[in-house]
């Protein structure tokens, strides 16, 4: 699966932003005062209306949304500056998700941001400008399992889980014509007119395999490896073999690692796009252990936002971003550029590991004041440690045939997360 240096920036990077925006970000989880049902993930609106009533929104009443779809308040350069300030090295957004509808001025379907939308503007095109501006790695998410726009492409696998009723998938003819004649245009127009660092497919469960057929597979595998070489694709495309890295599933972090590159993609609250209704917001404490556990264990950190319906990200996202930035500030040494630790884990907390300068990193978690941590595996104890925030030296113990033990300040800037650094 690794394709060696292909994947080295991706690996040093550890920390992304995913960002779900679409039509779907206007209703926000709510279609004519009522709340939508199944997993309130708000981006799968026009299926899980009514649910469990079969049907959802009628395609004409969904495309009501068309004319209102004018994200004045849409800036590319705060979306990025955000990222970059959080201490993200690259984004990835739904250029298009299952709905169908493109970001771009798509030149294979006018059911686009440009040709059907008041807002006549390219997305894309000014987000990669904006990231390319501000240093990031550009990202697309595309939908090439499910689109709910052309007559042959696939729709929800259901029944998937209780309450769900049996939806009748499009035949295969039907879902080849929509293979050839969509899917696999638009992820050549994406590849050339963009230059993506990264695409990112999306299926899950057993519904995707009658439909991503091996051959399927390697046609838009070959697609993107002869047009843009340099381009990550993830295994959520269906398979993990010819692709570059592993994606857990929603919100899901492993307990430990894996001999290859891997992420997680994970919302700051629960849905993906933006939902009105949504105020399970997770703590930034909670946020920033997930970052050290995946970067600790060799993975990255996909963080979404679901800007609103206007374009713009609430404050409640911003904050977190914002203090999750305040914290890489001053110990993102720690995170980017490192690699899992060859030492057993701690119960204390995590080791990340520089291979370039030969730091070894301490991330203390609940750490107290003037107490004192073992480290088990090294042969020879560091011949200085120092907390990264304030650069105080911290005293060293060779006292353990195993390794060493390292005395915690007397007072500590971060109760949360304390980074050492140790050479």
């Amino acid at each position: 699966m690794n394709r060696g240096l292909q994947t080295d920036w991706f690996e040093d990077a550890r920390f992304g932003m995913f960002i779900h925006f679409g039509l779907y970000s206007i209703p926000a989880g709510v279609w004519n005062g009522q709340r939508m049902g199944r997993n309130d993930y708000a981006e799968w609106i026009r299926m899980q209306h009514n649910w469990p009533t079969p049907g959802g929104i009628p395609r004409a009443e969904y495309d009501t949304l068309l004319a209102p779809f004018n994200p004045v308040g849409f800036d590319a350069n705060a979306w990025m500056r955000e990222a970059r300030n959080a201490g993200m090295r690259y984004f990835i957004i739904t250029a298009k998700h299952h709905d169908g509808f493109a970001l771009w001025d798509s030149q294979v379907s006018p059911y686009n941001v440009v040709r059907a939308t008041p807002f006549r503007r390219d997305l894309i095109g000014e987000l990669v400008t904006a990231a390319r501006a501000h240093g990031l790695k550009c990202g697309f998410y595309y939908s090439h399992w499910l689109d709910w726009d052309h007559p042959g492409g696939g729709l929800p696998p259901w029944p998937e889980s209780s309450g769900d009723y049996p939806i009748t998938q499009p035949p295969q003819t039907a879902y080849e014509a929509y293979w050839t004649e969509k899917c696999l245009p638009q992820v050549r127009e994406l590849l050339v007119k963009y230059a993506p660092d990264i695409l990112w497919f999306d299926s899950w469960g057993e519904g995707h395999k009658p439909f991503l057929t091996e051959d399927r597979l390697a046609r838009l595998i070959r697609l993107v490896r002869t047009t843009r070489p340099d381009c990550l694709i993830n295994s959520r495309i269906g398979t993990d073999q010819g692709v570059d890295y592993l994606s857990m599933g929603d919100n899901e972090f492993p307990q430990k690692g894996f001999d290859q590159p891997w992420e997680s993609s994970g919302t700051l609250n629960h849905s993906w796009g933006y939902h009105r209704l949504d105020y399970k917001w997770k703590p930034t404490r909670q946020l920033l252990r997930h970052l050290v556990d995946n970067a600790s264990r060799g993975g990255n950190y996909q963080l979404n936002v679901g800007p609103t319906g206007e374009g713009v990200f609430q404050p409640a996202a911003i904050r977190r971003l914002r203090e999750i930035g305040a914290w890489m500030t001053a110990n993102g040494e720690a995170i980017h550029g490192t690699r899992p630790a060859p030492y057993l884990e701690p119960a204390w907390g995590r080791l990340t590991w520089n291979t370039t300068s030969n730091r070894l990193y301490a991330l203390v978690y609940d750490p107290k004041p003037g107490t004192t941590i073992a480290f088990v595996g090294p042969a020879t104890p560091p011949a200085r440690a120092w907390v990264l925030e304030t650069g105080e030296t911290l005293f060293v113990t060779p006292a353990r045939a195993d390794g060493f033990e390292l005395t915690l300040p007397g007072y500590l800037p971060d109760d949360n997360i304390l980074a050492i650094g140790m050479e």
